[in-house]
């Protein structure tokens, strides 16, 4: 985001801008973590042309805690992404400051719902006051006939009887702000899967609204986050879907706003809508692996003239490795090492999002698999970041190899290999330290050592599905 700022002044107009030329960080943000206490510190001079605008007396130094323990990140690169958060954020409001603006309505709120806890209140909505019993309505109305409170005072008056004062950012606007201010530290998803993510925090923030309304974000009330838990329970007891969509959407909504309050210091104000709301139980969303005679005597065996040849190679490596459709489609041509005494593909976070640490690996590969990415040495370029669109023809051409499910079954997809994957590996007694080095799980498994790639292979060969085996089966 860039903001283009005017400051007038005897020589003519300057042009400021976000971040600013004087004060904007450099690219290494480290010189702003400090260790105070066990903890890393975001601490940073303000700059003298804002020090000047801000009331007097104000400390020239901004100290603030990253919440994250020195001894559990010695080299301070966690500590230094919250700082960069940090950083980013007071750069925009100095960069307001420099250029005169001044949000009075967020000042007068903000004041208003301190006033309101003073007096014993919550602040409300003008729309919200109206809507209280009667017996609350007029203790609001009785501290301005005792002169308790002031009338003529507009925070006085705000604070009891609410108003049209907008404090921060209203739902609607909420989501994108969320996206816009986190852009910058997208935890290496590529483009694709950042618009998918941004895109499912908008429409979280969507279904909220038309559960509780738009209004202010400091406005929200525990009675609407119950009301949104309530929706959400009523579409699952009536409509065919899950518990995980409604679990997401709930922490979805809860992040977002906790984010915005943090980055907009709004910490004073305790809005905790959120806290404690009972969380649903989660279903067993558990995908049913495809049986092994099936895959070595039908699938991989039939003619797949009507299947685009390299959906047909991405099919073969993932049901030949494990691995996820993503990782295979995101391979890039240094990513497959075919040459190598033991051929393989190396999993990286190389232009995208992994699922876990461990997701990066190694597979080695054998039968099928090896076939299709020697047929593919440099990837799956066509469908790069577009796992979702090679998974779409891959499953609708599986679907002639099952009958039609039955009332709460599904179709088996190309995920499910999967878990045929990981069957067959218990089947043969391979460690949890193997499955974890081959499937890439979060895994427990021993701590210490890494799984050589030999030792992976001959765990592969175990398993493999070769041409030579599915011929046979087809002849049989």
């Amino acid at each position: 985001m860039i903001f283009r700022l005017e400051k007038g002044t005897q020589k003519g107009a300057q042009s400021l801008s976000y971040p600013h030329p004087e004060f904007s960080a450099v690219a290494s943000k480290r010189h702003h973590l400090q260790p105070i206490n066990g903890f890393w510190y975001y601490r940073r001079r303000i700059p003298t042309e804002v020090l000047k605008l801000l009331p007097a007396g104000t400390r020239p130094i901004i100290k603030k805690s990253t919440g994250i323990k020195v001894d559990e990140d010695r080299d301070g690169v966690r500590a230094t992404k919250t700082a960069v958060k940090y950083d980013e954020a007071q750069e925009r409001d100095w960069a307001l400051r420099v250029e005169g603006h001044s949000d009075e309505a967020s000042k007068l709120t903000m004041a208003a719902m301190t006033r309101a806890k003073l007096f014993g209140y919550r602040y409300r909505q003008a729309d919200e006051v109206a809507a209280l019993d009667l017996r609350e309505l007029r203790g609001r109305i009785d501290l301005f006939l005792t002169k308790q409170a002031n009338l003529d005072d507009k925070v006085d008056r705000t604070s009891l009887l609410g108003g049209v004062l907008r404090s921060s950012i209203m739902l609607s606007a909420l989501a994108a702000s969320y996206n816009e201010f986190l852009r910058a530290d997208h935890n290496g998803k590529s483009p694709n899967q950042l618009q998918r993510a941004e895109k499912k925090k908008e429409a979280a923030m969507r279904r909220f609204i038309a559960v509780v309304g738009d209004k202010d974000m400091l406005a929200v009330t525990r009675e609407d986050a119950l009301a949104f838990r309530k929706s959400w329970s009523d579409r699952i007891e009536n409509e065919d879907i899950t518990t995980e969509l409604a679990i997401k959407d709930i922490q979805d909504v809860r992040m977002i706003i906790a984010t915005i309050i943090e980055r907009d210091q709004l910490q004073a104000f305790d809005i905790k809508a959120f806290d404690g709301i009972k969380n649903f139980k989660r279903q067993s969303n558990q995908r049913e692996a495809w049986p092994p005679e099936t895959v070595r005597d039908t699938i991989l065996g039939a003619d797949p003239t009507d299947l685009e040849p390299m959906c047909h190679d991405i099919l073969h490596v993932v049901i030949g490795t494990g691995a996820r459709p993503s990782e295979v489609v995101a391979l890039q041509p240094h990513h497959i090492h075919l040459r190598h005494n033991i051929p393989h593909i190396q999993i990286t976070d190389e232009g995208r999002e992994v699922k876990t640490e461990n997701a990066k690996r190694k597979i080695p590969l054998v039968g099928v698999a090896l076939e299709a990415m020697r047929r593919n040495p440099q990837g799956f370029a066509r469908y790069n970041d577009r796992a979702a669109d090679a998974c779409a023809k891959i499953n609708m051409w599986l679907r002639k190899f099952q009958p039609e499910p039955e009332d709460g079954d599904v179709f088996k997809t190309v995920y499910c290999f999967r878990h045929t994957f990981a069957n067959r590996l218990y089947e043969i007694h391979a460690t949890d330290k193997m499955r974890v080095a081959l499937m890439g799980h979060e895994g427990r498994g021993p701590k210490y050592g890494e799984v050589p790639l030999s030792a992976k292979a001959q765990i592969m060969d175990q398993i493999a599905f070769s041409s030579s085996v599915i011929s046979a089966a087809s002849a049989a």
